[in-house]
């Protein structure tokens, strides 16, 4: 039932705009992450051991993915829900 709903032209606007929040996410957070350590620790990005690199990606893609489904459920009911018959 589901994968039927993406597949009409309301899904798939559905899931431009989960990729719109997705990436709008994503930008933020890498923003956030990556520039407050070396704003903060005056710590460039050459001098980051491969283990910061990793803890910071982590954070970002947890952090994202969160933001994106939660912001995704309005979206959700919007494009995906029942239509109202008395319009």
């Amino acid at each position: 039932m589901l994968l039927e709903k993406l597949k009409k032209p309301e899904g798939k606007k559905f899931l431009l705009s989960v990729l719109v929040v997705f990436l709008i996410a994503l930008t933020i957070l890498i923003r956030a992450t990556i520039g407050g350590v070396i704003e903060e620790y005056n710590l460039p990005l050459s001098e980051w051991t491969m283990q910061m690199y990793i803890l910071q990606g982590a954070m970002v893609v947890v952090y994202t993915t969160v933001i994106t489904l939660i912001c995704s459920l309005p979206l959700a009911f919007y494009f995906l829900g029942e239509k109202d018959a008395h319009q």
